[in-house]
């Protein structure tokens, strides 16, 4: 039986159509991933499914008592309740249809004299029993906690108010609320943003087994491998769903794509030979005749045939998404062979140890991967290389001659209110004309590189910081989630360039098929520890899968060499400013503004806290009826944990304010 059935849905933009014709079929376990580029078109065709909007033709129907789940992006959960609690209240809708199986039975049971009642109750009973059948009787899902936990809560978690959580948290807690929730068909655009590694692994596990259908957006293509049946390929305003996980589609799509090839080429040499008789005997009367015959076969071809498809591409290309990033990224000058030297590195917040004495050695053409749970110290790390933040203890330094390119995961070196092409000469000495040419192979053309950065995508936004790095050609190249907002072709361009960078790269992601593609070391940052493993990211996650994460792996530290000439380089004593790579006059007065701002906004976070905190103290001291004095207590302690750790980074937010003058 089919769960939902698609047909011909068609939706426009104005007068630009955004896609027709669009069809499909969902049944019970199958596994459908919508893919294609940024703008195609694959979110609206959710919220056609959902009814957010109506399409201008086709239908979409459901099968009777079918529900589907979908995760909103925007207020995705209450304000009000714990974690634990929003949770558990989704789940109530699973223990309701329990209860209704349960009282069905007993109604057949007392229906066997009217057999108009017993057969409206077996009907719902048999809708009832197969969907609970079809989800293994959501046996996966009883454990609320665990599941919270593996989609990144901590024990400290279940009682924190929802009003209190992060953007990050809220959207986990609203994907942990629609899986516990027990929809047939799941709608999941981007399910991995805001998961770390373990938690997108359990999310794997977890919808490779859901007994029930989905549609998938997502732009992460290891995901894609794990999860998917089938792919939905959105280009050129179609659908195409092809059989099998990602891999499967693009080879199909290859070989698709190389036989269209071949028949175009051999469509274009039949309409050159009519072309060419037609020519030749347009004016010979005995021959006339067969002249225009062959001519009419010739524009049946271009009407019919691959001519006119790709000529339609060709223009939707024009109009639309379609083209690719073509950019390398080299390195500039070369660097001394010690790249970066980690002495001895802690950093706390409060009684909260993110890592302790860290000490390792990146060398000249190392390519490592920082990996770990989310919050567990990854970009305080790379903020301290580069001089952005304290350390608690020891000193990061670098080497010789090591000129530095950063992409910050919230592009926030940006300057938001001037144009692209101003952000670009903000760091290049070259003519506005020769911008314009660089910023055309990240795909800003024509009038595009007027726009304010504060206009731009979240995607846009990160070629524009690639962008940058390219013209600077930095010998370090320290990358802080290059893939967000990136649709699958950006990615693999990204990571084509990545590849045949010549210098040495530090790159915190979670894109797991870049990591595995670029890398040849690891830092591991976790459990209050920062760990640098001589191995690439595919090597890691099967010795990680073997090893339990608070063993010590000392096997795999360093290699030999590398731990002598370490030694060596931490007897040295530091220059006076070795650690804090050089900042031109705009970035410095870029830095001290968003040092000010981040000064500001950690003094007002203090400052809520302590309202907060003094709140909760005076209805402890003499609580109303109406008063949960247990939830209270646990609020209590963690405000308390949150203070502390507000003030720290109030401390070193005003510290690295001050040191910028």
């Amino acid at each position: 039986m089919s769960l939902l059935i698609v047909n011909n849905l068609q939706h426009s933009f104005g007068a630009d159509t955004l896609f027709s014709g669009v069809s499909f079929r969902l049944e019970w376990r199958q596994k459908l991933g919508l893919v294609g580029r940024n703008g195609t078109g694959k979110t609206t065709i959710m919220r056609i499914l959902t009814g957010q909007i109506d399409s201008e033709r086709g239908s979409v129907t459901f099968s009777p008592g079918i529900e589907a789940g979908y995760l909103k992006q925007e207020d995705v959960v209450a304000h009000h309740g714990t974690v634990l609690e929003e949770a558990e209240a989704a789940f109530a809708h699973v223990r309701e249809m329990e209860k209704r199986l349960r009282e069905c039975e007993h109604e057949m049971a007392s229906a066997i004299d009217d057999p108009d009642k017993l057969a409206a109750v077996m009907e719902e009973y048999g809708l009832l029993h197969d969907r609970f059948e079809a989800m293994g009787g959501y046996d996966n899902l009883r454990d609320i906690p665990a599941v919270l936990k593996r989609l990144g809560f901590s024990d400290a978690d279940m009682n924190k108010p929802c009003a209190r959580l992060s953007g990050g948290e809220k959207t986990r807690l609203g994907l942990a609320r629609l899986l516990l929730s027990g929809p047939d068909i799941l709608l999941l655009d981007e399910p991995t943003n805001h998961l770390d590694v373990e938690a997108i692994e359990w999310l794997e596990e977890f919808l490779r087994d859901f007994g029930g259908a989905l549609i998938l957006i997502s732009h992460d293509r290891t995901f894609l491998d794990r999860v998917t049946t089938s792919i939905g390929d959105l280009e050129h305003g179609k659908l195409t769903v092809y059989p099998g996980n990602f891999s499967a589609f693009a080879r199909q799509k290859e070989a698709n794509q190389q036989r269209q090839a071949e028949m175009y080429e051999r469509e274009q040499r039949e309409i050159a030979r009519l072309t060419e008789f037609f020519e030749k005997w347009k004016n010979t009367p005995s021959k006339k005749s067969q002249a225009v015959q062959r001519m009419r076969w010739a524009e049946k071809i271009k009407e019919h045939g691959l001519t006119m498809q790709r000529d339609a591409a060709a223009a939707t290309k024009v109009q639309g998404p379609g083209k690719k990033m073509h950019a390398g990224l080299k390195a500039g000058s070369r660097s001394g062979e010690e790249v970066i030297v980690f002495d001895r590195v802690a950093k706390s917040y409060g009684s909260r140890t993110l890592f302790d004495s860290f000490t390792g050695l990146i060398q000249r053409g190392d390519r490592v991967g920082i990996v770990g749970p989310n919050g567990a110290g990854k970009s305080t790390l790379i903020k301290i290389l580069l001089g952005r933040e304290t350390p608690t203890e020891g000193m990061i330094r670098l080497g010789a001659s090591v000129s530095v390119g950063y992409f910050a995961q919230d592009t926030s070196d940006l300057d938001l209110d001037a144009s692209v092409l101003e952000n670009l000469l903000n760091v290049a000495d070259m003519q506005p004309t020769q911008a314009r040419t660089h910023l055309g192979a990240f795909l800003f053309s024509g009038e595009d590189v007027f726009r304010p950065a504060r206009l731009l995508s979240g995607g846009e936004k990160n070629k524009l910081v690639l962008a940058q790095l390219t013209y600077l050609k930095p010998n370090l190249l320290v990358l802080d989630e290059p893939t967000n907002h990136l649709d699958m072709e950006s990615r693999d361009a990204l990571t084509r360039i990545l590849v045949n960078y010549g210098g040495t790269l530090l790159l915190v992601s979670h894109d797991r098929y870049l990591l595995e593609q670029v890398t040849n070391r690891t830092i591991e940052v976790n459990n209050g520890r920062a760990t640098l493993l001589d191995m690439g990211y595919k090597e890691y996650r099967e010795w990680r899968k073997r090893t339990p994460v608070g063993a010590p792996p000392q096997a795999v530290v360093q290699a030999p060499q590398g731990n002598e000439k370490l030694k060596q380089l931490l007897a040295q004593q530091p220059g006076p400013a070795a650690g804090t790579p050089p900042l031109s006059a705009h970035q410095l007065s870029k830095e001290r503004q968003k040092a000010r701002a981040n000064t500001t906004t950690a003094e007002q976070r203090v400052a809520k806290l302590e309202e907060r905190l003094q709140e909760i103290e005076t209805k402890l001291a003499s609580p109303s009826p109406s008063d949960n004095v247990v939830a209270l207590s646990h609020e209590h302690m963690g405000v308390q944990q949150a203070l502390s750790e507000a003030l720290s980074q109030w401390e070193s937010a005003a510290a690295y304010a001050e040191s910028l003058g």
